[in-house]
């Protein structure tokens, strides 16, 4: 069977018969050329390099101190939207009669870093830590648990937390008052309306 190949130009032939060796040349010409530049190659672990703002490691759990004083509300929001679904979550009621974090579990094996778990959380309780260097000779040292992902929320995070939840119930406000304003307004029209259409019976008929 014939390969059909493409032809070589001329140029290409001549250049391969007189500089056979032309590649290698090429190629120690490149290394020489960035041979006495500034090196970028870091000495790692001794040296690190910071990643940046927007990078997306590990993910972390806050908490306020202890992992019994927790934020998350077990909404189950963040293992509804994951797309690979990496968290398990099983919830259970307090003495207070609130939903609390029995289970949080995430497979780290599976996470894409997509960060819709962070997104969707409406207490900002899910943050991905600029943290890569977590590697595990196993599968199974990346299936974290509640205990492995908790930490303290930060100032900076619980200030953020708290502006949050303002702007929040400052916009459940407006909207329960647009909804008040929009239900007066249809009952207003509706007597108006229900006032028009009663027959004027206070002029009699002459005959």
């Amino acid at each position: 069977m014939n390969i059909l190949r493409p032809k070589e130009s001329y140029l290409r032939k001549i250049s391969k018969t007189l500089f056979p060796l032309w590649g290698l040349r090429a190629g120690l010409f490149l290394t020489f050329k960035h041979l006495f530049k500034r090196k970028f190659t870091v000495q790692y672990p001794e040296n690190r390099i910071d990643p940046d703002v927007k990078f997306r490691g590990k993910i972390s759990l806050l908490h306020r101190g202890t992992i019994e004083d927790e934020i998350c509300i077990s909404c189950m929001r963040c293992e509804i939207v994951c797309p690979v679904e990496c968290i398990h979550i099983i919830p259970k009621t307090g003495e207070d009669k609130k939903r609390h974090v029995h289970i949080f579990d995430i497979d780290m094996n599976k996470c894409l870093y997509c960060n819709l778990c962070a997104e969707c959380c409406p207490e900002l309780c899910i943050v991905l830590d600029p943290v890569y260097d977590y590697a595990s000779y196993s599968h199974d040292g990346l299936y974290n648990t509640i205990e492995g992902i908790s930490r303290v929320a930060t100032a900076e995070e619980q200030a953020e937390m708290e502006e949050f939840k303002a702007a929040a119930e400052a916009e459940k406000e407006r909207q329960r008052a647009l909804r008040k304003a929009e239900a007066e307004a249809k009952k207003a029209a509706e007597e108006a309306a229900a006032e028009k259409s009663e027959p004027d019976t206070g002029t009699e008929q002459k005959d």
